[in-house]
């Protein structure tokens, strides 16, 4: 979205942003970690939950990064997100089956 630039300039000259940001981060994997295991019925000592959680974290992680460096360039965001799109197809290019059908919901 226009305006993204200015927004990430902010963030990344303020250290207690980006520690913030970091933060959020790691309260969102644990979060979906949480979610992963209840809904697959994971033990509690199932390492599973967490390895997707963590696979599914850089994946996110990865995108958001490549797309904040490439709009503080004052790119187009139509742009950056079609590019963010195939950044995800090569993404999904290095994954694993268990991690693309992990906790797949059946279609009713």
């Amino acid at each position: 979205m226009p305006g993204y630039a200015a927004f990430m300039r902010v963030i990344e000259d303020a250290p207690a942003l980006r520690s913030r940001l970091w933060a959020i981060g790691q309260e969102v994997q644990a979060n979906l970690e949480e979610a992963l295991r209840e809904e697959t019925g994971a033990a509690d000592d199932d390492p599973m939950p967490h390895l997707i959680a963590g696979q599914l974290g850089w994946v996110h992680s990865t995108v958001m990064g490549v797309i904040g460096r490439e709009m503080v360039k004052e790119r187009n965001p139509g742009e950056v997100s079609r590019e963010a799109l195939v950044l995800l197809d090569d993404i999904e290019d290095l994954l694993s089956e268990n991690v693309l059908n992990y906790a797949v919901r059946a279609v009713e």
